[in-house]
C-alpha cells in the first residue's frame, strides 16, 4: 500500500539532490556532464531507454516498500547518505573541471564515482525498506539485477571514452580504478 512512510520519501529527495546537483555542475562548466555523442554510439540509445525505465521503476517500487524503523533502518541510512554524498563530490569534481577528460578530484580514485555513489544509494535503500514483504524482496531482487546493469553502462562509457580520447584514455584506465581503489 503506497504510504507516507514508504521509500519514496527517501527516494525522491535523494535523487532530487543528485540531479539538482547534475543541473547546476552542467551550468557551472557550461556543457553537459553526460556526453551527447555516448548516446549515438551502439547500445547508448539502449542504455538511455532501460535507464529512465529502471528510475520509474525504481520509483514505483519505492511507493509501495515500508521504511522499516529496525536495526538495519540504522545500517542503511548512512549507506544511503554516502551515496548522494559521493555523488555530490563527483558532481563538484566535474563542475570544477573545464577540460575534455575529468581526471581530477574524486576521479583520481575512480573512473565512476557515480556509479559506485548509486550502488551505495540502492543497497541503503533496500536495508532502510527490508523487511519480509513482496515489494522489499522486489527492491532486493531490483538492486541484483541493478548492478550488472550499472557495469554494462560501465563497459559501454568506457569503450566510448577509449576511443574518443585514444591513448590518453588508456593511460587513466592504467592508473586509476574502474571503481573504489587507490591509484597506481
Amino acid at each position: 500500500m503506497i504510504g507516507i512512510y514508504n521509500l519514496w520519501l527517501f527516494f525522491v529527495p535523494g535523487y532530487g539532490i543528485i540531479w539538482a546537483s547534475m543541473i547546476w555542475a552542467d551550468r557551472k562548466r557550461e556543457k553537459p556532464i553526460e556526453d551527447p555523442e555516448f548516446y549515438q554510439m551502439p547500445g547508448g540509445k539502449k542504455c538511455m531507454a532501460i535507464g529512465w525505465i529502471w528510475l520509474i521503476v525504481l520509483l514505483v517500487i519505492c511507493l509501495f516498500t515500508s521504511v522499516n524503523f529496525g536495526i538495519l533502518f540504522w545500517i542503511g541510512l548512512p549507506l544511503y547518505l554516502f551515496g548522494i554524498v559521493l555523488n555530490l563530490v563527483a558532481m563538484n569534481s566535474f563542475a570544477q573541471f573545464t577540460g575534455e577528460l575529468n581526471t581530477t578530484g574524486i576521479y583520481r580514485y575512480s573512473r565512476n564515482p557515480m556509479y559506485v555513489a548509486s550502488f551505495f544509494f540502492l543497497l541503503g535503500l533496500c536495508l532502510i525498506g527490508w523487511s519480509t514483504t513482496v515489494w522489499s524482496i522486489v527492491l532486493f531482487i531490483f538492486f541484483i539485477i541493478s548492478t550488472p546493469f550499472y557495469h554494462w553502462t560501465v563497459l559501454l562509457e568506457e569503450a566510448f571514452l577509449e576511443n574518443k580520447y585514444r591513448e590518453t584514455y588508456r593511460e587513466y584506465m592504467n592508473k586509476t580504478p574502474r571503481y573504489i581503489g587507490v591509484p597506481r
